[in-house]
């Protein structure tokens, strides 16, 4: 006797599907900066603390807060909120990246800084009570999660009646051009990704966080009000080539460089850097103009 799918059997496959798409992703994620755990922002450290400071000040936060840094990477965001909230305050660190999560452990504890933790772990589970943080923030994260609004939902149930959520994401990109050398160079792998679109080269493909209002949509369905983003602009100058390519190697982006066959890289950098040189201004320099958001909001008690 032929048997017929249900819409209830459909969609419980579905899910399993999403689900697994979903593990896979947060697998390449911890992989990926995994491999640059050791020298995330040593090239682009400047940048990375700045804006880090940035998101602190955007967040509010005050002396004895309660503060969890989601995807705390090396500490850019970790290390300043761990300043504004003081001795009487307490900030913990959640990353995907056991390589990422343990040498922020490592340098927390070369601090001495007893109210400053950093674990492995999952911005979409974070394993807190409810009421548990009266700050929770987001550092240059939030567009690579598999699931946005189950991070942004777990978030509001941590934070106390009142409490704030403050992330950082990409601008609209000012020159879509700066996206051609690691274009150039990903060519060379067996299987090259598709060329970057100015979307994905500037928020890494979510869209949720294409515009300002999509941004206040998101927020807004996941129990946020008084929300409110704020686009800055801050200019890099890049002082050779070769800093530019340090500089991908000590990225996410690594895990891609790193499936470039060895006998090509030599060629993939080549190309690279020749498209990197083609983006010069009239002085010659290399000047990179990045848009960055802020986003703050309110937990609705």
């Amino acid at each position: 006797m032929p048997t017929t799918t249900t819409q209830e059997q459909r969609d419980h496959r579905s899910q399993r599907e999403r689900e697994r798409a979903a593990a896979t992703r947060k697998a390449f994620i911890a992989e990926g900066f995994d491999l640059v755990a050791d020298t995330y922002g040593t090239v682009d450290g400047e940048f990375f603390q700045a804006n880090g400071a940035r998101l602190v000040e955007h967040a509010g936060l005050r002396p004895g807060d309660r503060v969890l840094d989601l995807g705390c990477g090396r500490g850019a965001v970790l290390f300043a909120a761990a300043t504004a909230v003081g001795p009487d305050g307490y900030v913990a660190g959640l990353d995907l990246s056991p390589g990422m999560a343990h040498a922020t452990a490592a340098d927390i504890a070369r601090r001495g800084l007893r109210n400053v933790t950093a674990r492995v772990g999952d911005a979409e589970d974070p394993g807190f009570p409810s009421g548990s943080f009266e700050a929770v923030l987001a550092g240059l994260m939030m567009f690579i999660t598999p699931d946005p609004a189950a991070a942004l939902r777990a978030a509001h149930h941590i934070l106390v009646p009142g409490g704030r959520f403050a992330m950082s994401s990409w601008g609209a990109l000012t020159d879509p051009r700066w996206t051609r050398p690691l274009d150039a160079a990903l060519a060379f792998l067996d299987d090259p990704v598709s060329a970057s679109s100015p979307r994905q080269g500037a928020r890494g493909g979510h869209p949720a966080f294409d515009s300002r209002e999509s941004i206040a949509d998101l927020f807004h369905a996941c129990g946020y009000a008084e929300v409110r983003t704020v686009e800055e602009t801050s200019v890099r100058v890049i002082g050779s080539g070769e800093e530019w390519w340090r500089s991908q190697w000590s990225t996410g982006r690594r895990i891609w460089l790193e499936k470039i066959p060895t006998d090509r890289r030599a060629a993939a950098k080549a190309a690279a850097l020749d498209a990197l040189d083609e983006l010069r201004d009239h002085e010659g320099v290399l000047r990179s103009e990045t848009h960055l958001r802020f986003t703050s909001a309110l937990r609705v008690p």
